[in-house]
């Protein structure tokens, strides 16, 4: 009788301990996380439950997609229309070529809780990390141990309700297990900027923040637990006490760099101040170990790798002078500063920038199949010769050559939620559009970049953004590199980008930024001229030439974004004069409609003084005009 009694509890534990389902090896499951961005920022409890949830549904969606577009998660917005749907139903629709979508023959199925996913996913995670609020920089370690230990990011806290308690010490809940503490064992901070840093040899520098990331580089990111090739620079938990929106903490771009074992990092590039969200640290200290997590990066790959990082400093909450912070700063410095440490250490930006910074899904796009090569038709000579802008000596006809610069596509984040509506546009394709995609940006929207191929216009022409094959600043490749003081990786560069330049049938760089560094100088247009031999467009406006065959200006101005074009037009009019020779200008507009950019070549034609003077050209038509007013052979 006892026997049949303990068979039959067995039976009842085994059934109520069962798991809910399994997804099928073809189902794609789906989770709606609107709800955590739809809360009252105001709210401190909400916001830290949103917090929460998202960053452990990013986290589990990196660690579920290893192994196949398995998980899609709805969350981000733009205009009022989700983003995320919008290209979910996209990818799943008939395309215009006729063939069936991406997506269109999958089976899927929608998960009702996280506890849910939890389930269905619970062979891709092996417990919990906890993390500690009272040093947000643990939030980012967290990040980097759930891609290397395959852990779920928790934030300590044993208050009823919350994320640790529901899924960790709820008697009734799934009772994860803890296989990290970022914390102490007695509840207490682990790190806390003084004697030695827990677990290494390392004394302190004095700032809990930093010696958190300095465990990092000596428990993971020396012993190669993490990537080489890869970094997240996002924001940490001190997002709390900003008033930044939900979605510009942008967690759900964690999951593309927890699937690839990234290692994530928020530290300031300024050495001459403290950061503010740390003002009491020995100024200085936060850019001296952000110096050290690249360099680990970078001997760890014997310097022979490009680092993709994910990312941007959040401005309007750190590290600047925006809106009282209080920092020496402003926001466009900072980024300058930080794309000049990065390049120091042979690593390029995925400019994740606020506004338009978050993404979902990327490590689900990653498995889509790019095809080898995606060429496109660039115009000829012959062409140009056909609509008379070079006569039969070969010279370009006398007019104004105007070149819009169509960017800054430098984020994937940023092609993922403006292209709904800009490539939508009605206005697309009446006009020459030298779109500045970057073709690294392909690595985490594959899919949209794939359609966008597929369903351009003869009028839509793509050149590569700033600055190439990622956002560098290319002086700062080369020796010698006072920053990191390793040797030139200007080869590393010019392999990395032939690589990706090639795939997207690429020949013209539409901008290089330089910031801090010093201006692209003739090594520098030597290495470009091997994989952009069409063309460049430098930072600065001045000198222009030909160098090993390839054209080469600077960028003249940035038009403002205005919701006419008056202005804009206003500029370019002020520039063109009446001259016996042709003249040569690009400039460079920032997230731009294709309807804007075509009231603005419409104003411009329509000047009575100088519009039959002006031709807008794409930017392979303004190379090869630009080339022939130079009497370099063209063909």
């Amino acid at each position: 009788m006892k026997n049949a009694k303990r068979i039959l509890a067995f039976l009842v534990f085994f059934i109520a301990a069962a798991p809910l389902r399994s997804a099928t090896e073809r189902e794609i499951v789906t989770f709606d996380l609107e709800y955590a961005r739809n809360v009252d920022r105001a709210d401190p409890d909400a916001v830290r439950r949103s917090w929460d949830e998202t960053l452990l549904a990013a986290s589990l969606q990196g660690l579920a997609n290893r192994k196949g577009p398995r998980l899609y998660l709805f969350y981000v917005k733009q205009w009022g229309v989700s983003i995320d749907r919008y290209w979910f139903e996209l990818f799943r629709s008939p395309m215009p070529d006729g063939s069936d979508g991406w997506l269109a023959a999958r089976p899927v199925h929608e998960a009702a809780s996280l506890e849910e996913l939890l389930d269905i996913y619970r062979e891709d995670y092996r417990g919990v990390v906890l993390y500690d609020e009272r040093v947000p920089a643990t939030s980012c370690l967290a990040a980097t141990l759930a891609g290397a230990d395959d852990l779920l990011p928790i934030r300590f806290d044993p208050a009823p309700g919350s994320l640790y308690t529901r899924l960790v010490t709820d008697p009734d809940g799934p009772r994860l297990p803890v296989k990290a503490r970022l914390l102490a064992d007695d509840g207490t901070p682990l790190f806390t900027g003084s004697g030695t840093i827990p677990g290494t040899d390392r004394p302190s520098t004095g700032s809990a923040k930093a010696d958190a990331y300095l465990w990092l580089i000596e428990r993971y990111i020396k012993p190669g637990k993490t990537s080489d090739e890869h970094a997240g620079y996002y924001t940490d938990l001190a997002w709390l006490n900003s008033d930044n929106a939900m979605q510009d903490h942008t967690l759900t771009n964690y999951d593309y760099f927890v699937a690839r074992r990234a290692p994530f990092v928020d530290l300031s590039p300024w050495n001459d101040e403290a950061p503010s969200d740390d003002p009491n640290q020995p100024i200085g200290t936060d850019a001296k170990v952000l110096a050290e997590f690249f360099n680990a990066l970078c001997a760890r790959n014997q310097g022979k790798k490009m680092i993709h990082v994910g990312g941007f400093i959040l401005w309007n909450a750190k590290y600047t002078n925006w809106g009282g912070l209080g920092g020496k700063h402003d926001p466009v410095a900072t980024e300058w500063k930080q794309v000049e440490l990065l390049s120091n250490f042979n690593a390029w930006l995925d400019a994740d920038a606020l506004g338009t910074g978050a993404m979902a899904n990327a490590s689900f796009y990653a498995h889509f199949p790019l095809k080898k090569k995606y060429p496109f038709r660039k115009p000829t000579l012959s062409d140009l010769k056909k609509r008379g802008l070079i006569d039969k000596g070969g010279r370009p006809a006398n007019k104004a050559y105007i070149a819009l610069y169509i960017g800054d596509y430098d984020s994937a984040a940023w092609v993922y939620q403006l292209m709904p509506r800009f490539w939508s546009d009605p206005n697309r394709g009446a006009v020459p559009i030298s779109w500045a995609f970057n073709p690294t940006l392909a690595e985490r929207f594959a899919p949209g970049f794939d359609y966008i191929r597929k369903t351009a216009t003869p009028n839509d022409l793509f050149v590569a953004g700033d600055s190439g094959a990622g956002y560098v600043n290319v002086t700062a490749l080369e020796a010698p590199r006072p920053i990191s003081g390793l040797p030139s990786a200007l080869e590393l560069w010019t392999e990395h980008c032939r690589k990706y330049y090639a795939r997207w049938d690429l020949s013209v760089t539409g901008f290089l930024i330089d910031g801090f560094s010093r201006p692209i100088d003739e090594e520098g247009r030597k290495a470009y001229a091997l994989f952009s031999p069409d063309g460049i467009v430098q930072h600065h406006y001045g000198e222009s030439g030909i160098t090993d065959g390839m054209p080469w200006l600077g960028m003249k101005y940035d038009l403002p974004n205005t919701p006419d074009s008056a202005e804009a037009a206003k500029i370019v009019l002020n520039d063109v004069q009446i001259s016996d020779e042709p003249q040569f200008f690009v400039y460079r507009t920032i997230i731009w409609t294709p309807t804007q950019i075509k009231a603005l070549c419409e104003a411009l034609k329509s000047d009575p003084d100088k519009g039959e003077r002006i031709e807008i050209v794409d930017l392979y038509s303004f190379f090869l005009l630009f080339k022939a007013s130079k009497s370099v052979k063209t063909e």
